[in-house]
């Protein structure tokens, strides 16, 4: 197995605030894609994507209804 290293420590940057530009460039992300690659677990992280999502966009309408009525 790989080690897993932050691309942030080795280089001693202090880590930047995560947007939407920079997610896929972080170097934690790239190497959970590159675990995920090398271990042939994309259905499985698919799957992990949707729940995840479905379980924000479920609060994201939770919080939209509930702050109309107030």
């Amino acid at each position: 197995m790989s080690k897993i290293v932050n691309l942030d420590e080795k280089a001693g940057v202090a880590p930047e605030v995560m947007t939407l530009k920079n997610f896929r460039t972080n170097g934690d992300i790239e190497n959970f894609y590159r675990y995920i690659h090398e271990n042939g677990l994309r259905r499985e992280a698919f799957m992990l994507m949707e729940y995840a999502i479905s379980k924000v966009a479920k609060s994201r309408k939770t919080k939209k209804k509930t702050s109309t009525f107030h």
